[in-house]
């Protein structure tokens, strides 16, 4: 078995999403290099499981992202 699935990181959860906050750059910092694993391989997973993005232009990309960063003010 993979030792870094052995390796508990539920309680380990990040808050930004792009660049990181200065909290989650310590919360990182203070990690394991087993942890750190860990929680790559979790996010790659999650990336994979959520399946092939939709195909859209640049434009559409841009014009959707603008309208939830408008709803989100």
């Amino acid at each position: 078995m993979n030792k870094i699935k052995t390796i508990d990181i539920s309680n380990i959860q990040f808050t930004s999403t792009v660049f990181p906050t200065a909290e989650d750059q310590a919360l990182w910092n203070s990690l394991s290099n087993e942890q750190r694993l860990a929680i790559i391989e979790r996010e790659e997973e999650i990336a994979f499981q959520s399946g092939v993005a939709p195909h859209e232009s640049k434009d559409e990309i841009l014009a959707r992202v603008r309208a939830e960063k408008s709803n989100d003010l």
